[in-house]
């Protein structure tokens, strides 16, 4: 995998978590790190959990901080976000299926890109950012279409058919990706390539899915 993704300090933190045995069972990485590593396209410097089973968020914290130094920044029942050796963390049940088997990096549990891929399409239909947008789209370069990210977000989520038309139009509607930073990318692209890139594949796919 390309840990060079993370910071060394990143890393080191990442390497941590995958040997104190402290997170719920069943934790995984995935969002813009996980993507990251199987993709080497983009700086990426926090870490988003997810794990099927509930947990005392209070007693996780605790034991992190047996480990690095964590400042809890947020608590809520199933969920925790803190700082953790200086890297944003956040930790959350979530109780969709994996489609495919996880990896491990630096001890970590990295939920696979397919999976991820899945999330990414529910990030974009509901607030996507800079970073959601380049992500898919370097996993569509990297073997993985759109509509192969459809396909999977069905079958994690089983509500493809009552959220297509939403899905397909939000992959050419940038409002809120315009207000968000453009993340450091270590393949080049251009913001305005990607872009142009969403709007041609958002009136394919509505040609394609919406026009049946």
């Amino acid at each position: 995998m390309f840990t060079g993704t993370l910071p060394e300090t990143t890393q080191k933190s990442l390497a941590v978590l995958g040997s104190c045995d402290c997170l719920p069972t069943g934790t995984y990485m995935a969002g813009g790190s996980g993507l990251a590593l199987y993709l080497g396209h983009r700086i990426s410097i926090d870490f988003d959990f997810f794990t099927p089973v509930s947990f005392n968020q209070e007693t996780l914290a605790k034991n992190l901080s047996k480990y690095a130094s964590f400042k809890v920044t947020s608590i809520s029942p199933d969920t925790l976000l803190g700082i953790f050796n200086d890297t944003k963390l956040s930790i959350f049940r979530y109780q969709y299926p994996l489609i495919n088997p996880t990896k491990k990096c630096l001890g970590v549990n990295v939920a696979d890109k397919k999976d991820i891929g899945a999330m990414k399409i529910a990030a974009v239909m509901d607030r996507g950012t800079k970073k959601d947008f380049i992500d898919l789209f370097f996993l569509s370069k990297e073997g993985v279409s759109l509509d192969e990210c459809l396909q999977n977000y069905d079958k994690k989520y089983g509500v493809l058919a009552s959220n297509l038309y939403s899905i397909v139009t939000s992959l050419a509607y940038f409002v809120q990706a315009e207000e968000s930073e453009m993340p450091k990318m270590l393949k080049n692209i251009s913001w305005g390539e990607v872009k142009k890139f969403f709007e041609d594949e958002s009136v394919r796919l509505a040609n394609t899915f919406l026009k049946r």
